[in-house]
């Protein structure tokens, strides 16, 4: 009885001996189990947009209308000149005057002359030649006593003044006069982006030492040849400038657009990965990676447009696209959608 009772405890222990173990083994295989780990990834959805090339042209610009005021006899003394580069002046201001002391004195005495041989041809004491002679002698003082004032025939800012108090007025140019209300950029097109222009068109100038915002102006001229000394076509646009805060000379540029996709899936060229020679983009399906294969077309700095491989509203990887593969388990968020 006794061996029969020691044989029944050993096989009790046994039991639990065993049973002990199979719980542990139950745990460690239950801790071991392997975990899927998502990466986490930045997505963004394809849409469509529109792409425009445009290279940058640029020009001085150039008051439409300047004038430059000499005096027609040159031996006239300049006395006074009233006016300074800067000031406004408008059609018909005094720009330099000239001594007139010894023309004044001749156009009294041709004044008399005339009126006395008036006198005289009345009772038929000099001929009507005689009469027109003296009448010719003093319309000709009077118009060089009209030249004695050098005036602006436009309106306009004074550009420049070379004309100096006591000296004389000699044949060059002494006062130029600028109208600045519509001024000119000239540029020089080549002949691969001439078509791409038409007469009337507007555009948009953007001069950096007038302001932040761009001037619109409108294509006037489009020469029918090309200028051989600088193998481009010069092209005319006209700007307003009724601020007059836009000065001759200063530089203007304008972007003409080479080549426009309109309405076209764009999609970051950072997103695309080079795999195996070709171009690959991973896009997020059910929290999984998924490879697709693309053909670009136009690219612009970062931005690339996909003709084909990938469709509209698909959420595709932007971060973190270097760190998958196809079917990797990823963690999507949407980029900008925590700010």
């Amino acid at each position: 009885m006794t061996k029969k009772r020691t044989i029944f405890i050993l096989l009790i222990g046994i039991i639990v001996c065993l049973g002990l173990s199979g719980c542990k083994s139950k745990e460690e295989g239950e801790t071991s189990a392997p975990q899927i780990k998502k990466i986490p990834v930045a997505v963004e959805a394809v849409a469509k947009e529109t792409l425009e090339k445009t290279i940058p042209l640029g020009g001085l610009l150039k008051a439409q209308e300047e004038v430059f005021f000499a005096a027609k006899n040159p031996v006239l003394k300049i006395i006074e000149v009233p006016v300074k580069v800067g000031v406004p002046v408008s059609n018909g201001t005094p720009l330099v005057l000239f001594d007139a002391r010894e023309l004044d004195l001749q156009l009294e005495q041709a004044a008399l002359a005339y009126e006395r041989n008036q006198q005289l041809y009345e009772v038929g004491a000099v001929s009507k030649f005689q009469l027109e002679q003296s009448e010719t002698v003093l319309e000709n003082l009077q118009l060089q006593k009209e030249n004695c004032a050098l005036s602006s025939t436009i309106n306009g800012i004074v550009a420049s003044v070379s004309a100096v108090e006591g000296q004389l007025a000699g044949g060059a140019p002494l006062v130029s006069v600028v109208d600045i209300d519509r001024l000119e950029l000239e540029l020089q097109v080549g002949e691969a982006y001439i078509t791409k222009l038409k007469k009337g068109t507007q555009m948009e100038i953007s001069v950096p030492a007038a302001a932040e915002e761009p001037f619109q102006g409108v294509i006037t001229t489009i020469p029918p040849q090309i200028d051989l000394r600088t193998k481009a076509y010069p092209v005319i646009l006209s700007l307003a400038n009724p601020q007059g805060i836009l000065k001759d000379g200063m530089y203007g540029e304008v972007r003409l657009v080479t080549e426009r996709k309109e309405n076209v899936l764009v999609i970051p060229q950072y997103a695309v990965v080079e795999f195996e020679e070709k171009r690959v983009v991973f896009v997020v399906e059910n929290d999984t990676a998924k490879m697709r294969e693309v053909e670009l077309g136009l690219t612009l700095g970062d931005r690339a447009e996909v003709v084909k491989g990938l469709r509209e509203g698909e959420m595709l990887i932007v971060e973190g696209q270097y760190g998958v593969k196809e079917g990797s388990p990823v963690a999507p968020v949407v980029r900008g959608a925590g700010k």
